[in-house]
């Protein structure tokens, strides 16, 4: 018989004060994230995947 570890869901208001202000802070002081850049990277990388798998494709067919 297979047994389960159930565990429950973490809550704030049981930490220690300090313990959450510090989390709260750390929270609020991080950067928002630059979804612009983000997504031009992505474009990117994928141009380059497109290129390389197009690369191969000529390789092994001979096309």
């Amino acid at each position: 018989m297979a047994t389960t570890t159930e565990f429950g869901k973490p809550n704030m208001t049981n930490l220690p004060k300090d313990l959450g202000t510090r989390i709260f802070r750390t929270i609020l002081s991080t950067p928002a994230p630059d979804w612009d850049k983000m997504e031009q990277e992505a474009d990117e990388l994928e141009r380059q995947m497109l290129i390389e798998r197009e690369k191969h494709r000529k390789m092994f067919t001979g096309r």
